[in-house]
């Protein structure tokens, strides 16, 4: 560090990070490391600006949307649903209709492609795509770019 700067850690996080500014000028810039967490990054220093200007926090990035949570939530229930041996007529009844559904009219019924898509991606998640939610907006299998 030069004469007439200063440097600020905060605890709050795990890994180290800094903050130089002169003292004569305050802070000016943020200087960034262009790897794959760039994007993360990014946003903690606009909190930050946000922060110093008095201005309200902005939704997170990577902060998953609102029909995806809840999709995920649908997806869960429709899994419990199944697992304690509820039928594809009873899911949709419980999950997704105000009415209960006749067995003569289950058989074309539009809700009944609904649950069999619901439960096709709650197989997939629970085979392991549920690890993406960790990495969202990152994908896993997104090679970084270089």
């Amino acid at each position: 560090m030069h004469s007439g700067e200063f440097q600020v850690l905060w605890p709050v996080s795990t890994q180290r990070h800094q903050l130089v500014a002169d003292s004569s000028s305050g802070i000016n810039a943020v200087v960034l490391p262009l790897d794959v967490a760039f994007e993360t990054r990014l946003d903690a220093a606009r909190q930050f600006w946000r922060a110093l200007n008095g201005r309200p926090p902005a939704p997170a990035y990577g902060a998953l949307p609102q029909q995806a949570k809840i999709r995920h939530i649908l997806n869960l229930r429709a899994h419990d649903g199944r697992r304690t041996g509820a039928t594809y007529r009873q899911l949709a009844e419980v999950l997704m209709s105000r009415d209960p559904i006749a067995p003569r009219d289950w058989r074309d019924h539009h809700l009944r492609h609904k649950v069999r898509a619901i439960l096709r991606r709650t197989d997939r998640l629970v085979a392991g795509g549920y690890r993406d939610l960790l990495f969202y907006p990152h994908s896993r299998g997104r090679k970084p770019d270089r």
